[in-house]
Parts: structure tokens; sequence; C-alpha cells
């Protein structure tokens, strides 16, 4: 498993590297940050998965936002 791990962060830093480099060269500075966010979010959700670590559902955030308007909404 650890193997794994450390070949998954590897090769996700290693494609990550590659098309950040990509994007700079075409002067899209904004757009390397957010994709470098969101392959780092992805190597640590990845990291967890393999590691069998349970994840709490993504939904919660949603659900937390959304649930006192949706009520507000049907009081009305």
């Amino acid at each position: 498993m650890i193997i794994q791990l450390v070949l998954l962060v590897v090769l996700l830093f290693g494609w990550t590297f590659y098309r950040s480099q990509i994007i700079l060269a075409r002067n899209q500075p904004a757009l390397a940050v957010v994709y470098c966010c969101l392959m780092g979010i992805c190597m640590v959700f990845g990291s967890l998965l393999i590691a069998h670590v349970n994840i709490p559902s993504t939904t919660i955030l949603v659900r937390v936002i959304f649930e006192p308007i949706g009520k507000i909404i049907l009081q009305h």
C-alpha cells in the first residue's frame, strides 16, 4: 500500500508540474494556480482512498449551506 501511495503522489506531482509549465507558457498564471490546487486536492483524496480511510460525504457541505435556505422557503 505504501508503494501505491508513493507512486500516486509522484505521478500526480510530475503530471501537475508538467501541465502547469505548459499553462504558464501560455501566460495564464491564475489558471495554473487553480489547476495545481485541484490536483493537490486530488492527491490528498486519492491517498486517503488508497489508505482505506473513511472520507465523509461531500454532500454534507452542500446540505449545511442549502438546508436552512430550504426551510426558510418552506415556511413562507
